[in-house]
C-alpha cells in the first residue's frame, strides 16, 4: 500500500505541473504545442520500456493513449479562456467520477473494486465533489505573458529577466474577457474531455484483470506505459493533421514552444507511470480519486503562487475551503482500501 501512495503522490505531483512549463509563453491554439508534448512522453515511456526489457506491446492499451489525446487537443483551447486552475480542476472532477465509477460498479468488461469500507469510499468521493464544486465559483485572470502578439508572428522570445520582471504588469495590461456563451461551451468541453480523462486506464485495467482473454499479461503498470503511449503518438499526429488541413497548411508553429512542450511530455509519462502504479497497488476505485484531484491543488498552487491568475481575499477564502475537503476525501478515500 505504501508503495501505491507514493505512487500516487508522485503523480499528483507530475501531472499537476505537466502544463506549468508551457503556460508561461502563449500557447497559441495548442495543436502544435500538443504534439510536441506527446512526443516528449512518448521518449521518456521509450527509456521506460527499454529499461523494462522491451515488454509486449498490447493494442488494446493504445485506446487509452487515444482517449487521452482526443481529450487533450483541446485543452489548450479552454485553459486560453479559463485559466490553468479552473479547466483542469472541472475535468478533474469528471474524470475522478468516471474512473472511479468504472472501478466500482465494473463498467466495460473491468471486475468490480470493491474497497474495504464501501461507506467509506462513498462518502470520500462525495466530499471531493463538494469539494471541487467551490472552484466554479473562483474568479480567476488568464496569465498572458507580454508581447503576445509578437510571439504569434515569430517575433524573439524576451529574456526570462524581462518576462519575471513585468509578471504582474503582464496580467493586468491584457484582461481576458470572455463572454458567458463561451464560458459556458468552455465549462461543457472541460467535462466532455474528463469523460475520455477518466477512460483512458480503463484498457488497461481491463487487460490487468482478464487473464482468460489476456494469458501471461504483466499485472504491473510500468510494461503498459508505452503502449500507452504508442496510441498517443498517432493521434496526435492526425489530429494535427487535420489541423494543418483546416489551417490550409499554414499551422502555427511557435518555436519557443518546443522544449517547455517536450518538458510537459516528460512530465506526463512520468505521472502515467505512477498512476499505472497506483492502480496497480491501490486499485482503481482508490487511485483514481487521488489522481484525480491531488493534482489539480498542484494546479492551483501554480495558479496561485506562480502566474498569480488567482488574487483576492474572497477568491483565496474558496480556495482554501476547497483545499480542505479535497484532502479530507482524499484520505477518506485512500483508508477505506483497508478500514
Amino acid at each position: 500500500m505504501i508503495v501505491g501512495i507514493l505512487a500516487c503522490v508522485t503523480a499528483s505531483f507530475t501531472l499537476g505541473s505537466v502544463f506549468a512549463p508551457i503556460k508561461k509563453f502563449p500557447s497559441s491554439d495548442g495543436f502544435m504545442v500538443q504534439f510536441f508534448m506527446s512526443l516528449g512522453g512518448f521518449i521518456t515511456s521509450l527509456a521506460i520500456h527499454a529499461l523494462l526489457g522491451f515488454p509486449p506491446v498490447y493494442p488494446l492499451a493504445m485506446l487509452g493513449g487515444a482517449l487521452w489525446c482526443i481529450a487533450n487537443a483541446f485543452a489548450f483551447l479552454i485553459m486560453n479562456r479559463l485559466g490553468l486552475a479552473v479547466p483542469i480542476l472541472i475535468w478533474s472532477t469528471v474524470s475522478c467520477l468516471t474512473g472511479w465509477a468504472t472501478s466500482r460498479y465494473g463498467l466495460f468488461g473491468v471486475p468490480k473494486g470493491v474497497p474495504s469500507s464501501v461507506i467509506l469510499n462513498y462518502f470520500g468521493v462525495i466530499v471531493l465533489v463538494i469539494g471541487s464544486s467551490f472552484f466554479l465559483f473562483i474568479k480567476t485572470k488568464v496569465y498572458k505573458p507580454k508581447n503576445t502578439e509578437k510571439f504569434a508572428l515569430g517575433g524573439e522570445l524576451p529574456s526570462v529577466k524581462s518576462m519575471a520582471s513585468s509578471e504582474e504588469q503582464d496580467i493586468i495590461q491584457h484582461p481576458h474577457h470572455v463572454s458567458p456563451i463561451i464560458r459556458v461551451v468552455c465549462f461543457l468541453a472541460a467535462i466532455f474531455s474528463g469523460l475520455f480523462y477518466g477512460s483512458m486506464c480503463t484498457p488497461v485495467t481491463f487487460i490487468q484483470n482478464r487473464p482468460d482473454l489476456y494469458p501471461g499479461a504483466p499485472t504491473q503498470g510500468l510494461p503498459y506505459l508505452f503502449s500507452f503511449f504508442l496510441g498517443i503518438m498517432p493521434t496526435s499526429t492526425l489530429v494535427l493533421a487535420v489541423y494543418s488541413g483546416v489551417k490550409k497548411n499554414s499551422p502555427s508553429l511557435p518555436p519557443y514552444l518546443v522544449l517547455p512542450s517536450l518538458l510537459a511530455g516528460l512530465l506526463f509519462a512520468v505521472g502515467m507511470g505512477g498512476f499505472f502504479i497506483g492502480n496497480e497497488k491501490l486499485s482503481q476505485t482508490i487511485s483514481y480519486p487521488i489522481c484525480s484531484f491531488a493534482p489539480g491543488l498542484i494546479v492551483s498552487a501554480w495558479s496561485v503562487l506562480y502566474f498569480k491568475e488567482i488574487t483576492g481575499k474572497r477568491n483565496m477564502i474558496l480556495l482554501g475551503i476547497a483545499y480542505a475537503f479535497t484532502l479530507v476525501g482524499v484520505i477518506m478515500v485512500t483508508v477505506s482500501k483497508d478500514i
